[in-house]
Formats: structure tokens, C-alpha cells, sequence
């Protein structure tokens, strides 16, 4: 970029070109021309060379750009001719096109190049794309009804009073006191009473009806109800001018803007010592902007703003000329345009233009700014203006940004910053979402702090979004996991039970029912625990958690289905082994598989499996697997094996239950030995 400013020197009564940009764009080269005053300007383009003549204007020679050179233009020279500056631009290229963009206050902006298809957009932050495309044509096409700015003046009770009947009356002020609180609706209901009813409020109850309709934007019923009005009573619209104005843009509106136009001009002579007439100048170059006149819209516009400094029309104007530049700013300039309008919102009154000019400059940083300094931005406007103009656009502005902000955190390893991010902006994360990475990211994050019981509750919120709709099966997941690592087994059946209902065939259901199953066996709901985990038998079908195939066979063995039982608890610990990990249910499995063999007489098995866990479990249940193992032995009449197992219980035991028990079978055994008889096993 190329930036030179002129010297305070000035020319009596004549404009003064202050200072001169230059910034090359990828097909195009800008230059902006900055002047201290109203001004008029021609341009002819010649085969190679644009020249411009600022009238009525003075200038510096600017000699450093007569070098400036890119793949556009070949130098800028600046030369005074009388009352006149000529700028003569060489184009290096004979197919060159030029684009005029005047609509700024004292601003000329001159673009060099080549312009294929629409006019280019601006250059913003990379991502930033979806914001300008789904904001643009809405401020550009945003058309409300326009203000009158004229005080709302009620008809006089004693008035009414002398045509119509007393409740008639106060329904008359009460469609009066709805118009005035802009509950349109309402009011257009209160006087349509009174049209269809023969009354000499007919007149009246017309151009009341009339701006009803116009501000609910019901601009071809409202010019009629006017007309109507101006058939009956035309000496009112002297004595309304806000009716006068709503009847003129209705008429401007309707694709007759020759005579709104004239209509308003004569309100405005009208009211020309008055003083909301400079607003109404305003409202007139609104009106013939809508109508394509721009140029006499932006001379009206600079007109108030220049004559009536720091007047509410004067802030109205300097926002509609801000307005026209708002989409051809660039890196380089937006900073002074989201100044102007920063000035607005500081120096206005006006609820409404407060509104319009914080959400532009807001908008303008969601365009340009730093991502985090951007959300910033457009998350205050909405703090401020909850009910505002441009806030259902905040809000897709601000879903756009987050992404961006989220992915920067990440990148940046501040996963405590995503989890922040997340939680305070719960409700705008429908972009995020769009990231099949951001809910896994998250749930990183939360686990990066150890904070599980937040990670519940966000995600139990957002699994109920729509919009977070795919991403819902890992959410449920993710909250089963933890509702059961806080023990919060209600929570967790629920979350369990109303996954299944909305995902019946989702590739995680197992990753549930196991979950299901869990929490059967702990609740000792063992028909439950088979209930949820039986598709465990079929052909190729693998839990995920190891600990199912424990779950499942120590319910099949309370159901006695001991050889279903075997089978599963046989992969619990064949899994275990595998994987090289230990378990303190491991002793239990191999137990309980014992038993189970034992009771189907596959006693050689039983003992297998109980050496097996013996040696598995550790100290805990050494003293009962060495005494199942001797009532095994002595029910195979192995009466010497039986009494060395429970000697090793007398000597070496740690539980003095089994200890007891121990000796106690000893003593039965050496008394049946003693009388020729046999000895009966004990069992704890």
C-alpha cells in the first residue's frame, strides 16, 4: 500500500484534495482520492490512460506517484489547471476497465483493472466467506418501513366526542394508543370497526388505518386507506404531517416516486422551520436511494450532514454514507470506516441508529478483525441489542466465528479455552458441529481438565439440539460413560434407554446395551444383565468392554445355564490373559466356572479351572479356592489331597473363617478315619 498526505495548504473556496491511496487488489489496482469538501468530478478513459478532473478543487503534485508502477497502472500524475486538479493514470493494459465508487462523504475511489462477472468482494480473513455472502444482500435489501420522526399527535377527546358515542370513543383512543406503541396489528383491528360502519370517523379511521398498514409493511392497502382518507377529509393531511409522510413513501413505494417525491417535498416546505424537517430531507433521500437516484440521495446526505452537525439527521446521514462504503473497504481502510460509525453510536441519541451503527461496526470486524477480537465484537452487540435490528444476522455472524475461534484454540492447545468457548456460547454452536472433529475436540478438552461432571451437563444439553443432531450418538456415549464414572447409574440408564429409542440400529447400540448390562448387574437385576447382553453369542460379535463377558456369565450361572456360563466367563479371562492385564474379578470367573462344572459333574474341569484361579486371584480368595478344591478332592474320595489343601488353609491362611472351617474339616475327616468310616465335606 501507498499512502501520501498533502500539506495543510489550502486554496480560498476551493476543495482540497488531502490525501491519496493506492492499493493493489488481485485483478485490479484502487485508488482512493481524499477530499476536505463536497466536490464533482468527470473521467474519460482513453486506450491507455484514465483521465480524472477534480472541479473546483486545488491539490499537492503528489510526485511520488508518478513512479508508482504494478501489473495495472504505470504512475499517477497530478497537475493543476486553473480551478481544476487532472489526474492522469496510465493503464498498462488497452482492455483495461475502470470502476467509479463515489458514494462516500468526500471520498473518490478509482478501481483499475479487470472486473470479470459481479463486482469483486472486498478481500477478508480466509473462513470469513459465509459471513460476507449471507450478510450482504441482507443489509443491502434491508428495507423497513422508515420513521416519520414527527411527534405521534392523538385526536382531541372533545373532538371525537362531538361525532361519536362515548365508547366508541375510548375504542377510538385505544386504536390510537396501539398505533402509538406500534402494535400495528392491533390498531388496524380497532379501526377497521369504524370503516365498516356508516360514521362520520370514517375520514379520520382512514388515515389511521392507513399508517397502521404501513408499518406492518402492508404498503398497497395502506395507500388505499390514504386515499380513501385524502377523498374525504384532504384539509387532515396539513394537520398530521406523520400521516402525510407514511402516505407519500406509500406512493414512492407503490412505483410512483414522481409524485411521493412531490408530496414529500411540499411536507418539507411545509415544516422548513421545524426541527425535524432536516430529518425529513434524511427520509426523502432514503426514499429516492430505494428508487435508484443515488447521486441525488448521497448530495442530499452530505447536505444534512454538513448543515446540521451533530443533529439526529445529521448522525442518519453520516451512517447512510458510512453504509455506502461498507462493502468496499479492504484491510487497509476498515478500520477508519468502523471509526465513523463507532462516532455514531457515541454521539446518537437514537435508540435505532445506536443499533445500526454498533452492528456495523461490529460487522466490519467479523470481516477484518482477529477472530477473537471479531466474536468480541458481535457477542456485545447482541448483550446490548437482544431485541435488535440486525440480530437474527448477530447470530449467524457469530455461529461463523466461533468456528474459527474454536479451531485456533485447538491448534494452539488451549483446550481449556474450547471447553470456555463451548459453555458460553452453548446455544450458537450449529457451525461448530459442521466439524465432524469439534465434539470428539471437545470432550478431549474436558477430560484435558478433568472436569466430568461439566462435560455432563453440556452434553446432556446439546444432545438435544438439532442442529447437534450427528453428532447425538457420540454425546449419549459420552454421557453413559460418565454418569457411570460418577456413579450416577440413574442418569445413566436414562441417557442409555433414550438412545436406543432414538438410534435403534446406530453402530454404538452395543457400546449402550454393554452399558445396560452394567448397570443390571450392579442393580442385581440378572434376568436384565442377559436381557441386554445375550447378542453377545452371536457368530463374530465382540464386546468392548471385557467386563460384559463377566457380567453376562455370572448371571447365566445364577440361572443356571452353567454351560453358557463357562463359555462367556472363559472369554472374560481369555481376554484378560491376551491383553496381559489383571483383574480383581478374575479370581471370581474362574470360581464361578469351577462351581459350575462342578455342578454338571466335570469335576477333572472344575479343578482345572479352580488351580487356575488360584493361582489368578492373589491372597483374597486363596483360603476359599484351597477349600473348594479339598471338598472336590474328598468328593472324588482323594481324602489325602483333601486334608493337605486344608492344612495349607490351618497354616498358611489369611481369613480365620476359612481357617476355622479348615480345621474343622480336618477334625471330620481324621474322626471318620478313626471310627472306619468316611468323611462329609463342609462348605462355607
Amino acid at each position: 500500500m501507498c499512502l501520501m498526505v498533502a500539506p495543510e495548504a489550502m486554496a480560498q473556496g476551493l476543495t482540497r484534495l488531502q490525501g491519496v491511496e493506492i492499493n493493489r487488489h488481485g485483478s485490479y489496482t484502487r485508488i482512493i482520492f481524499k477530499l476536505d469538501n463536497l466536490f464533482t468530478y468527470s473521467l474519460t478513459q482513453l486506450p491507455n490512460q484514465i483521465r480524472l478532473t477534480l472541479k473546483s478543487a486545488d491539490s499537492p503534485r503528489f510526485r511520488r506517484f508518478n513512479s508508482y508502477s504494478d501489473t495495472h497502472i504505470g504512475g499517477v500524475a497530478f497537475s493543476q489547471r486553473g480551478n481544476d486538479v487532472h489526474v492522469a493514470i496510465a493503464a498498462k493494459n488497452t482492455i483495461t476497465g475502470v470502476r467509479i465508487l463515489d458514494q462516500a462523504e468526500n471520498v473518490l475511489t478509482v478501481d483499475v483493472g479487470s472486473f470479470p462477472g459481479q463486482q469483486d468482494a472486498p478481500a477478508i480473513v480466509p473462513g470469513r466467506e459465509r459471513i460476507l455472502s449471507g450478510t450482504e444482500k441482507l443489509i443491502r435489501e434491508f428495507d423497513p418501513p422508515l420513521r416519520a420522526e414527527i411527534p405521534f399527535i392523538p385526536t382531541d377527546s372533545r373532538q371525537l366526542q362531538k361525532v361519536i358515542a362515548g365508547e366508541d370513543v375510548l375504542l377510538f383512543q385505544k386504536g390510537e394508543g396501539f398505533l402509538y406503541t406500534e402494535k400495528a396489528a392491533e390498531a388496524v383491528e380497532v379501526f377497521s370497526y369504524f370503516l365498516n360502519k356508516d360514521t362520520p370517523m370514517r375520514a379520520l379511521a382512514s388515515y389511521r388505518q392507513g399508517e397502521a398498514l404501513y408499518l406492518l409493511e402492508r404498503y398497497e392497502p395502506a395507500l388505499k386507506a390514504f386515499r380513501e382518507g385524502e377523498r374525504l377529509w384532504p384539509e387532515y393531511l396539513s394537520l398530521n404531517p406523520a400521516a402525510t409522510f407514511y402516505y407519500a413513501d406509500s406512493i414512492a413505494r407503490m412505483g410512483n416516486l414522481a409524485d411521493g417525491r412531490r408530496l414529500l417535498v411540499r411536507l418539507i416546505a411545509q415544516l422548513a422551520d421545524k426541527t425535524y424537517a432536516p430529518m425529513l430531507l434524511d427520509r426523502l433521500a432514503d426514499i429516492l436511494a430505494r428508487n435508484g437516484r443515488e447521486k441525488e440521495a448521497v448530495t442530499i446526505y452530505k447536505t444534512v450532514a454538513e448543515n446540521f452537525a451533530g443533529s439526529k439527521a445529521a448522525n442518519h446521514a453520516a451512517l447512510k454514507l458510512a453504509d455506502r462504503r461498507v462493502f468496499f473497504v479492504g484491510f487497509e481502510d476498515y478500520q477508519s470506516l468502523m471509526r465513523i460509525y463507532q462516532d455514531i453510536y457515541k454521539s446518537s441519541g437514537d435508540v435505532f441508529l445506536r443499533d445500526d451503527a454498533h452492528f456495523k461496526a461490529a460487522f466490519l470486524e467479523s470481516l477484518y478483525g482477529q477472530s477473537e477480537t471479531a466474536l468480541a465484537a458481535i457477542c456485545q452487540y447482541e448483550k446490548l441489542y437482544p431485541q435488535g435490528i440486525f440480530v437474527a444476522i448477530a447470530r449467524g455472524i457469530r455461529e461463523d466465528l466461533l468456528l474459527q475461534v474454536y479451531r485456533e484454540r485447538y491448534a494452539a492447545k488451549d483446550y481449556e479455552g474450547v471447553v470456555k468457548l463451548a459453555q458460553q456460547n452453548r446455544d450458537y454452536l450449529s457451525r461448530c458441529f459442521t466439524d465432524d472433529q469439534f465434539i470428539r475436540r471437545l470432550s478431549e478438552g474436558f477430560a484435558d481438565i478433568h472436569k466430568p461432571v461439566a462435560e455432563l451437563e453440556l452434553l446432556h444439553y446439546l444432545a438435544e439440539r438439532e442442529w447437534a443432531a450427528s453428532a447425538a450418538p457420540f454425546m449419549y456415549g459420552r454421557i453413559i460413560d460418565n454418569a457411570v464414572t460418577l456413579d450416577d447409574i440413574p442418569q445413566a440408564e436414562a441417557t442409555a434407554r433414550s438412545f436406543l429409542i432414538r438410534f435403534p440400529r446406530h453402530p454404538d447400540t452395543h457400546h449402550v446395551l454393554e452399558h445396560l448390562g452394567e448397570i443390571s448387574f450392579f442393580k442385581k437385576d440378572m434376568s436384565g444383565v442377559v436381557a441386554e447382553l445375550s447378542w453377545l453369542f452371536k457368530p463374530g460379535v465382540k464386546a468392548e468392554f471385557l467386563n460384559s463377558y463377566y457380567y453376562l456369565g455370572k448371571a447365566l450361572a445364577t440361572s443356571r445355564d452353567y454351560k453358557r456360563a463357562d463359555m462367556t466367563l472363559t472369554r472374560y479371562v481369555d481376554g484378560l490373559r491376551q491383553a496381559g492385564m489383571s483383574s480383581p474379578l478374575a479370581g471370581d470367573a474362574y470360581f464361578t466356572v469351577g462351581s459350575g462344572r462342578k455342578k454338571v459333574g466335570d469335576y477333572r474341569g472344575a479343578m482345572v479351572a479352580y488351580r487356575t484361579g488360584l493361582e489368578t486371584a492373589g491372597n483374597e480368595m486363596r483360603d476359599q479356592f484351597l477349600y473348594t478344591m479339598g471338598e472336590l478332592n474328598l468328593h472324588q474320595k482323594n481324602y489325602k489331597e483333601a486334608k493337605v489343601l486344608w492344612d495349607r488353609i490351618v497354616k498358611e491362611g489369611s481369613d480365620p473363617v476359612w481357617r476355622k472351617m479348615a480345621q474343622q474339616a480336618i477334625s471330620d475327616q481324621e474322626w471318620q478315619e478313626n471310627n472306619g468310616g468316611r468323611a462329609s465335606g463342609l462348605s462355607k
